[in-house]
């Protein structure tokens, strides 16, 4: 049984920012081939908004293909097979690896498939589309957790023709963005206030109130990364400033 996961992973390598495209209760999802300045990523997505935080990344993703090239199909189906179980089972016995079969945002979980329901037959060559996912510790840089993953990818056993290629990209991703949601919008409230009361203070008109109005933070929370583990997070909002606020009436 196949179980697809659409936008599990979130993904942000150093490389073209793009903005989010899929993301649901657990991770956050973006994709990226380069970081972009404020202004040439405003040119292209629209402004970003003042309000931002900066968050760690907490994993990075490798893309690896087990593929083979043997004449025999049933021979490249047990090759595949037998790296694909072997693989499953080291990383059971890794700590901070998980895996998952596919592509960044759209894969399956090693659990609910077989090595022959996600081997892809390209006619004289097959192959499993594998993600690795990697665990980045505390005071780990990038350039670190890559050389742990490569290390781990070329330990992969494999057998015959079999050969472990690891794709040109990498991503990195947060888990649980509902926590960094809510730390994004108390910085918000903490801005509007402020301007609140800066407008006050200025107003010329005794009794008069600005009245501020947010549009747009009911969207869900956007990414771009900014540095090697570091990610971006914001809400794409308006501020409308000028409409008084409701009066209390006299006593």
């Amino acid at each position: 049984m196949k179980t697809w996961l659409l936008g599990m992973v979130a993904m942000g390598s150093l490389g073209a920012v793009a903005p989010a495209v899929a993301q649901n209760n657990d991770t956050i999802v973006v994709t990226a081939q380069r970081i972009m300045s404020d202004d040439e990523y405003s040119d292209e997505y629209g402004e970003l908004p003042y309000v931002s935080l900066v968050a760690r990344a907490d994993f990075v993703l490798f893309t690896v293909n087990l593929e083979s090239a043997t004449n025999s199909a049933a021979e490249r189906k047990t090759e595949l097979d037998r790296a694909y179980r072997a693989l499953v089972q080291r990383v059971a016995r890794a700590q901070g690896v998980r895996m998952q079969i596919g592509s960044p945002g759209n894969s399956i979980r090693v659990e609910t498939a077989t090595a022959e329901e996600v081997t892809i037959d390209g006619g004289r060559r097959s192959w499993i589309p594998v993600i690795l996912e990697f665990d980045v510790g505390p005071n780990e840089t990038f350039q670190q957790v890559r050389t742990r993953a490569e290390a781990f990818i070329k330990g992969i056993e494999v057998n015959g023709r079999v050969e472990a290629t690891t794709g040109s990209e990498q991503f990195v991703g947060l888990r649980e963005p509902a926590k960094h949601r809510a730390d994004l919008l108390r910085k918000i409230a903490e801005d509007t206030r402020l301007m609140q009361d800066i407008f006050v203070q200025t107003s010329s008109l005794p009794g008069y109130l600005p009245g501020i109005s947010l549009t747009g933070l009911g969207g869900r929370v956007k990414t771009r990364p900014i540095g090697p583990l570091e990610i971006e997070l914001y809400i794409p909002y308006s501020v409308v400033l000028g409409a008084p606020l409701p009066q209390p009436p006299p006593r």
